[in-house]
C-alpha cells in the first residue's frame, strides 16, 4: 500500500502493530498537516483518485475509508 493524499488534505498512511500476543497487524493512519511527519511523507503521497487500481474492491474499500470519522 502507498500514502493516498484524500481530498481533505490527509495523508492516509500505512501502519504495522504487533500486539502482545505477538499477532501483526497491518491497518492505516491519518496525517493532517499539522502532524510532525506530515512533510515527510508528503512526496510519496499520491492523490485518492491514482491510487484506484481499478479493481472491482475499490469501491467497497474506499466507502468504508469514507464512512470513517478521520476522513
Amino acid at each position: 500500500m502507498s500514502a493516498v493524499l484524500l481530498p481533505s488534505g490527509v495523508i492516509r498512511v500505512p501502519t504495522i502493530s504487533t500486539l502482545e500476543n505477538g499477532a501483526v497487524v497491518h491497518g492505516t493512519r491519518d496525517l493532517t498537516p499539522e502532524a510532525p511527519d506530515y512533510d515527510a511523507w508528503l512526496p510519496h503521497a499520491v492523490p485518492e483518485e491514482e491510487s484506484r487500481h481499478g479493481d472491482a474492491d475499490d469501491a467497497e474499500l474506499l466507502a468504508r475509508w469514507r464512512g470513517a470519522a478521520s476522513a
